[in-house]
C-alpha cells in the first residue's frame, strides 16, 4: 500500500521541490503538475502493479485523493506491463540489417490517417503530415546525407510501408533515397523556386505504400546559406516522434557518427498493448462511453462552405501567434494559480472563439492525446504514432468566467481521458451508429505543452531557425496546436483555406489573439464573464444599415385616407373587380356610414370587429369603416371552415362581425350586414385614435394547432407603409392591386399605401384569386404601377402575362416567403427599368421589416434574394444561444425590433412574454427564423428554425437543399421535407410543362451537397401548389411526398439476389456484429468505420480468395451490391468467385439466393 509520504516523494522528485512543501490537500496542478508528468507518475505506479491511469490522477490532483485511489487495492502479484531494460549493443543486431518484416496491424489513429488519404472521403484526399523549413548557413550536404541515413536506419517506422489492405510492414531499406539536394546558388530566381518547393511539399501525399514516409531536402542558396525542408507523414511519427527525428538528425550530423540502436520498437508496443489493458478496464470504459453517447452534443457548426463548392478543398493555410517567454511565464502562473493547466486554459480560450463563430454554443471538440505509455526504458526513443483522441463536450451556452469555463472543461477532459482505453475513434464509430451516419468532428485542438521544446537548441544551431511550418490532416477543417518554441509558446491554426467564407478565419484568429492577450494583461480578471465583442467593422456596418427617417411621423392608418377624401374627393380610390371606379369621396361616405352603424350597434373605440366578406372592394370599405369607428379590425377568410372561424372569433374577443346577410355568427356577437350598412346615416368624422392604439388583429397558424392572434398598432403598420413609400418614391399616381387575402398582412400595404398618398387600389374578384391571366388583364387595363405580393404569385403572373400587360409596373416588392433569384431576374427582364425588391418580415413586425433591391450587380451565384437591410425605424439582430450578436456568416435567430413590433398575441400572455423581449432598451420580436449577416450589413434569410431537421445525425437546413436544387437549370422550384425519416424533395420544371428527370437531379445534387444532404426520395410535380396567401403550400407537397414514400419502410431491407451478394453480406454482417445487412444499405450507416472496413476487406480477401480489392473500394461502393459488382469487374477467372461464394454459403448454412430464384422461375 502506498503511503502519503511515498506519494509525496515521487511528486516532489518530478516537480523538483522539497517534499515538505507539498500538503496533503494541495492542488498539484497549481504547483505545476501537467499531463506529461502525470503520465510518468502513472507509468511508474502501473509498473509496480497499481492499476491507475494519468487521467484518473488528474480528476482530483491531491496527495490525499491519490492515496485513497491507490489504497483501493494491493498491487497485482505480477507488475502490470513491466518495464524492459535497454539491451546492450552486443545484444542488438543493427537495425539496418533487419530483413523485411511481416505485415502488422495499424494503430487506431494510423487507420484514420490512412483512410483519410483516400480520395472520395469527406475532407479526405490529404495526408496527415507536418512540413517544416529551417533557414541557416554552412550546411554540409554529404554529412547531412549520412546523418539522414543514420536516422532512417535507427527508426524502423521511417521505413514503414502501408499496404492497400490496411497493414504496415518494415522495409530493410527505403525504396529510394529520402534525401536530396537542390542547388539554387546560381538560380535566376531562387525565391520563386523555393515558393514552388514549399507549395508542393507542404501539400504532398508521400508514397507511403512504397515506404516513403519522410522526405529531407537541403536547398543550397547563395552566400553559403541553406534551407532544410523536412516533411514527415504522421502515419509514421507523432509530434513527440517528430522531435526525436530532429534531435537524432542533429546528433548524427554533429558527431558524424553512428546512432545507437533502439532496443524497443513501435511494432512491439502495438503487439503488447492488448496485454497491458485488462479486459474489465476496457469494458468499463466502453460502458462509460455507451452511457454518455445519447447526451453528447453535435460538432461545432461553423459557417463552413460545403466541400463540393470549395475552389481547392485540400489547400491549407496557417495562422500563428507567438507568446514570448515572459508571456508564457505569466500564463503558466495565472493558470496554476487558478488550479488550471496551461493547456486547458488555452483550449478554453480556443473553445470560446469557436463558440462565438458556431451556430450552436455546445459542441464536441476533438482533443488528441499523446498516450505513449512508459513500458520500456527506451520508449521515449521510439518513433511511431502513439496518439489517441477524446471527444470533449464543450458547453458554452451560459455566460461565465474563464475560470469556471476552464474548470468544467478540465474536469470533462479528465473524465473522458480516464476512459480513453476505449479509444476516440471507437467512440465516433458508436456515435455514428447511434445517429445513423458517420460523425466527423472537424475542429481539433492539440496541445504539445509538457513535451519540451519543439525544436531543440542543437537543432536550430545546426540547421537554422524554423521559418515555415504547416500541418495537414484528413477529416479536419481547423487544427489548432500549441507548442513550446524558443522559450515561449507558438500557437498555430492550420485550416483548409476554402473551408470558410473569405475573412472569417482571419476574424476568428484575431479575436483569439485579442482574448488571449486580454487575459494576460496586468489588470486581467479571470473571474469576470468571458466576452468577445462583435468585430468593430461588422458592428459599424450594421449600425450604418439602420436608419430613422425624420420625415416619417407616428400616425394612424386611416387618417391620411380621410384627409385625402376631404382635400381631393374626386380622385379614384378604388377600382372594383368589375372596373368601376370609386372616388375618395364615395368610399369615405360609405365607410363613415358603416362606422355609424357599428357605433349604433354598441361598438366602442378599441373594440374588435371581424370582417368576413368576399374578396373585393367591400373588404376595403369594411376595414375603413371599422377604423373610422375607432375599432380594431380582424379579418377572417370567407372560405374558412366554420369551426376554425368560430374559434378565431372567440379568441379574438370580437364584438361585431361585418358580413353578408346569409352568414350566421355565434351568439353574443353582433352581425352587421355590409350592404345594409353603407347607405345609411354617416358618422360626422372618423375617429382618429392614438398611434399606439391597436389597428388590427391577424390570426396566423400556431405551432400548437390553435391560431394565434397578432395585435398590431397603428404606429407599427403606418411606419412600415411610410418607410416603403419613401424607399421607392411612391406617390398619388401609383396604383396597387389587391392580390393578397385580407387576412394576409401584405393586404395592409395594398390598401393603406395608395390610400394615404392619393393613389388607388385595384381589387380582384373572389372568383379570380387563382386566375393569373385575369390579374394581368387588370394590371394592363388599370395601369397598376406597384405590385406587392408573395413570390409564388409573381411566378404565376410571369407565366400568364405578356410584357405589354406588365409594362405599367415600376415597382415590384415581394415577401412573405423565400424570394427566388430566378423570379427577380425574369421580372426585371420582362419589364425594363423596373425596381424589384425582396422584403423580409413577419406578421408580428407589421408586414415588412427589411428590404433588398435587386440591381444589375446582383451576384450571379445567389439563388435567393436576401432579406437585406432594415427599413427606417427598424432594428435587426442575428442572435446566438447566449443572446449575443452573431458575427458575419454565422447562423442565428433573427430578432426584429423598433417601431414596427406588434403588441403581442391576443389572450396569450405566456407566448407574448416568450417571443417579445426587451434588450438594450429596445423591444424585440424573436422571429424563430434563422438568418445570418453578410459582410456590409446585409441580412440573409436561411429559413425557419423548425425547418432544420436531423438527417443521419447531421443538422440539415431544408432551405439549403432546396437552394442547391434550384441552381440546376432544369429545376424551377424545389421543396424539401423529411418523411418517415427520409429526406425527400419535390421538384418543378423551370419552364411550364417541363418534365424533370429526377435521376439526373439526384446525380447533380450529389456533386453540390454533402452525402448526408442528398435526398433519398425525389418526386416530380407539374406545378407548385400555393396557399391562399400565395405562399408555397408545404403541407400539400408533404402529403404528396408521404404518398410517394409509402411502402419504402417495408422495403428497406433488400435481400441478396446472387451467391456473391449473399457471401459479401454475410461477411459484412459478421464484421459489423449485426444480424443481417441489406444489399443496398450503406455500410457506414450500419456502423462501419475505417477499422471495420479494413477487417471486412481482409476477410473478403481470405474467405473469397480475391486480390486487388482494398478499403477504398468499401468507401467507393458503400453497399454490398456495389462492392460485389467491383469484385466481379476485377475477377481474373470467370465464374471462380461464384464457386467460392457458394462454398462459403454452404459452410455457413446460408441458402444460395440465386438457386432459390432459379427454382422460383422454374
Amino acid at each position: 500500500m502506498f503511503s502519503k509520504d511515498q506519494l509525496r516523494a515521487d511528486v516532489a522528485d518530478l516537480l523538483g521541490v522539497p517534499g515538505e512543501s507539498i500538503g496533503d490537500s494541495d492542488d498539484l496542478v497549481r504547483l505545476g503538475l501537467h499531463s506529461m508528468l502525470l503520465m510518468k507518475l502513472s507509468g511508474t505506479w502501473r509498473r509496480q502493479g497499481y492499476r491507475v491511469q494519468s487521467s484518473q490522477l488528474a480528476l482530483e490532483p491531491t496527495i490525499e485523493a491519490w492515496a485513497a485511489l491507490l489504497s483501493g487495492g494491493e498491487p497485482a502479484a505480477e507488475p502490470i506491463a513491466p518495464a524492459k531494460a535497454a539491451p546492450t549493443p552486443a545484444e542488438s543486431a543493427p537495425v539496418a540489417a533487419n530483413a523485411e518484416g511481416d505485415e502488422f496491424a495499424l494503430a487506431t489513429m494510423q487507420h484514420a490517417y490512412w483512410v483519410g488519404r483516400q480520395s472520395g472521403q469527406a475532407l479526405g484526399g490529404v495526408a496527415a503530415h507536418l512540413y517544416v523549413e529551417f533557414d541557416g548557413a554552412g550546411a554540409d550536404p554529404d554529412r547531412l546525407e549520412r546523418a539522414v541515413a543514420q536516422v532512417v536506419s535507427r527508426h524502423d517506422q521511417l521505413r514503414a510501408a502501408f499496404g492497400e489492405a490496411g497493414g504496415q510492414r518494415i522495409l530493410a531499406q527505403p525504396p529510394q533515397s529520402v534525401y536530396r539536394v537542390v542547388d539554387l546558388r546560381e538560380a535566376a530566381d531562387a525565391d520563386a523556386e523555393l515558393e514552388r518547393m514549399r507549395d508542393r511539399m507542404s501539400h504532398q501525399l508521400l508514397d507511403v505504400a512504397a515506404g516513403r514516409v519522410v522526405e529531407f531536402v537541403l536547398t543550397l542558396l547563395p552566400s553559403d546559406k541553406h534551407r532544410l525542408h523536412l516533411d514527415v507523414d504522421m502515419l509514421a511519427a507523432d509530434a513527440m516522434s517528430y522531435r526525436r527525428i530532429l534531435d537524432d538528425l542533429a546528433a548524427a550530423y554533429e558527431s558524424d557518427g553512428a546512432l545507437p540502436p533502439v532496443g524497443y520498437s513501435f511494432r512491439q508496443y502495438l503487439t503488447e498493448r492488448g496485454d497491458r489493458i485488462p479486459a474489465d478496464e476496457h469494458e468499463a470504459a466502453r460502458q462509460w462511453w455507451t452511457d454518455k453517447l445519447p447526451s453528447l452534443p453535435e460538432t461545432a457548426e461553423l459557417p463552413t462552405i460545403p466541400e463540393a463548392r470549395r475552389t481547392d478543398p485540400s489547400r491549407s493555410v496557417r495562422f500563428h501567434h507567438r507568446l514570448e517567454p515572459e508571456g508564457k511565464t505569466r500564463l503558466y502562473a495565472l493558470a496554476h494559480g487558478h488550479g488550471l493547466t496551461p493547456a486547458v486554459t488555452l483550449a478554453s480560450v480556443f473553445s470560446e472563439v469557436i463558440a462565438r463563430w458556431s451556430a450552436r454554443q455546445r459542441f464536441l471538440l476533438n482533443l488528441p492525446l499523446f498516450n505513449r505509455e512508459p513500458v520500456h526504458d527506451e520508449i521515449d526513443q521510439v518513433v511511431g504514432d502513439f496518439t489517441n483522441s477524446v471527444l470533449v463536450d464543450v458547453d458554452a451556452r451560459a455566460s461565465e468566467s474563464l475560470v469556471d469555463r476552464a474548470r468544467r472543461l478540465q474536469h470533462e477532459l479528465h473524465s473522458c481521458a480516464a476512459n480513453a482505453t476505449y479509444e476516440g475513434l471507437d467512440v465516433l464509430r458508436d456515435l455514428g451508429k447511434l445517429r445513423g451516419s458517420a460523425v466527423t468532428p472537424s475542429v481539433v485542438f492539440t496541445s504539445g505543452l509538457g513535451l519540451g521544446e519543439l525544436f531543440s537548441e542543437r537543432v536550430t544551431r545546426l540547421f537554422g531557425s524554423p521559418v515555415w511550418i504547416l500541418s495537414q490532416g484528413p477529416q479536419v477543417d481547423l487544427d489548432a496546436q500549441v507548442a513550446e518554441v524558443d522559450g515561449g509558446l507558438l500557437v498555430n491554426w492550420d485550416t483548409r483555406r476554402d473551408a470558410l467564407p473569405e475573412g472569417v478565419m482571419e476574424s476568428m484568429f484575431a479575436e483569439f489573439r485579442a482574448l488571449l492577450d486580454s487575459l494576460l494583461a496586468p489588470a486581467a480578471d479571470w473571474n469576470a464573464p468571458l466576452s468577445i465583442a462583435l468585430p468593430a467593422a461588422q458592428l459599424a456596418a450594421r449600425e450604418a444599415a439602420e436608419t430613422i427617417s425624420a420625415s416619417i411621423a407616428p400616425r394612424s392608418l386611416h387618417a391620411e385616407f380621410f384627409a385625402q377624401a376631404t382635400q381631393r374627393p374626386e380622385r379614384v380610390a378604388i377600382v372594383t373587380s368589375q372596373g368601376e371606379e370609386l372616388s375618395y369621396g364615395t368610399v369615405a361616405e360609405q365607410a363613415l356610414s358603416l362606422a355609424k352603424t357599428l357605433t349604433t350597434a354598441g361598438v366602442h373605440p378599441g373594440d374588435t370587429v371581424a370582417v368576413i366578406v368576399p374578396k373585393g372592394h367591400q373588404q376595403v370599405i369594411s376595414v375603413l369603416g371599422v377604423l373610422a369607428a375607432g375599432a380594431v379590425y380582424l379579418p377572417v377568410g370567407a372560405d374558412q371552415p366554420v369551426a376554425r372561424r368560430d374559434r378565431i372569433l372567440a379568441r379574438g374577443l370580437v364584438r361585431a362581425v361585418i358580413t353578408g346577410a346569409t352568414v350566421d355568427v355565434p351568439e353574443g356577437i353582433e352581425r352587421i350586414v355590409f350592404d345594409e350598412s353603407v347607405t345609411g346615416p354617416r358618422a360626422e368624422q372618423a375617429v382618429v385614435p392614438d398611434p399606439d392604439a391597436l389597428a388590427y388583429v391577424l390570426f396566423t397558424s400556431g405551432s400548437t394547432g390553435e391560431p394565434k392572434g397578432v395585435e398590431v398598432s397603428h404606429r407599427a403598420a403606418a411606419n412600415t407603409i411610410d418607410a416603403i413609400a419613401e424607399e421607392f418614391g411612391l406617390n398619388a399616381d401609383d396604383r396597387t392591386i389587391g392580390l393578397s387575402a385580407l387576412e394576409f398582412d401584405l393586404s395592409v400595404f395594398d390598401m393603406f399605401s395608395p390610400l394615404a398618398l392619393g393613389g388607388a387600389i385595384v381589387c380582384i374578384d373572389a372568383g379570380k384569386v387563382r386566375d393569373a391571366a385575369a390579374w394581368a388583364e387588370l394590371v394592363a387595363a388599370h395601369r397598376v404601377s406597384v405590385l406587392n405580393c408573395a413570390p409564388g404569385l409573381i411566378g404565376m403572373l410571369l407565366d400568364s402575362a405578356t410584357a405589354e400587360q406588365l409594362s405599367s409596373l415600376r415597382v415590384v416588392i415581394t415577401g412573405g416567403d423565400r424570394v427566388d433569384a430566378g423570379v427577380a431576374a425574369r421580372m426585371r427582364a420582362q419589364v425594363p427599368g423596373l425596381r424589384f425588391a425582396g422584403l423580409g418580415g413577419t406578421t408580428e413586425t407589421a408586414i415588412h421589416s427589411t428590404v433588398y433591391e435587386v440591381t444589375d450587380e446582383f451576384p450571379a451565384e445567389w439563388t435567393a434574394v436576401p432579406y437585406g437591410r432594415p427599413l427606417s425605424g427598424v432594428h435587426c439582430r442575428v442572435v446566438n444561444e447566449r443572446g449575443e450578436d452573431a458575427p458575419d456568416w454565422v447562423t442565428g435567430e433573427l430578432w426584429i425590433g423598433g417601431v414596427s413590433v406588434a403588441d403581442g398575441y391576443r389572450g396569450d400572455p405566456e407566448r407574448t412574454a416568450d417571443r417579445f423581449v426587451t434588450a438594450n432598451g429596445i423591444r424585440w420580436y424573436r422571429t424563430g427564423d434563422l438568418a445570418r449577416y453578410l459582410p456590409g450589413g446585409t441580412i440573409d434569410f436561411l429559413g425557419r428554425a423548425d425547418h432544420q431537421v436531423k438527417i443521419r445525425g447531421y443538422r440539415v437546413e431544408l432551405g439549403e437543399v432546396e437552394a442547391a436544387a434550384k441552381t440546376l437549370p432544369e429545376v424551377g422550384e424545389a421543396v424539401a421535407a423529411v418523411v418517415s425519416g427520409r429526406l425527400s424533395l419535390a421538384v418543378v420544371g423551370a419552364e411550364s410543362g417541363q418534365v424533370v428527370d429526377t435521376v439526373a437531379v439526384a446525380a447533380a445534387l450529389a456533386d453540390l451537397l454533402p452525402e448526408y444532404m442528398v435526398p433519398d426520395v425525389l418526386h416530380f410535380l407539374a406545378q407548385v401548389p400555393l396557399t391562399s396567401n400565395g405562399k408555397i403550400d408545404r403541407a400539400a407537397i408533404r402529403a404528396v411526398l408521404e404518398r410517394e414514400t409509402e411502402g419504402l419502410a417495408e422495403a428497406e431491407y433488400v435481400a441478396p439476389e446472387t451467391a456473391l451478394e449473399a457471401a459479401v453480406a454475410y461477411i459484412a454482417a459478421q464484421v459489423l456484429e449485426i444480424e443481417r445487412i441489406g444489399v443496398t444499405t450503406d455500410f457506414f450507416d450500419a456502423g462501419a468505420n475505417s477499422i471495420l472496413a479494413t477487417t471486412f476487406v481482409a476477410n473478403v480477401r481470405g474467405l473469397l480468395a480475391v486480390d486487388g480489392v482494398g478499403v477504398t473500394d468499401v468507401f467507393g461502393a458503400k453497399t454490398v451490391r456495389g462492392f460485389a459488382a467491383r469484385l466481379v469487374e476485377r475477377e481474373q477467372v470467370p465464374g471462380q468467385l461464384v464457386q467460392v461464394a457458394r462454398i462459403l454459403l454452404e459452410v455457413a448454412g446460408i441458402p444460395d439466393p440465386s438457386a432459390d430464384l432459379a427454382a422460383a422461375r422454374a
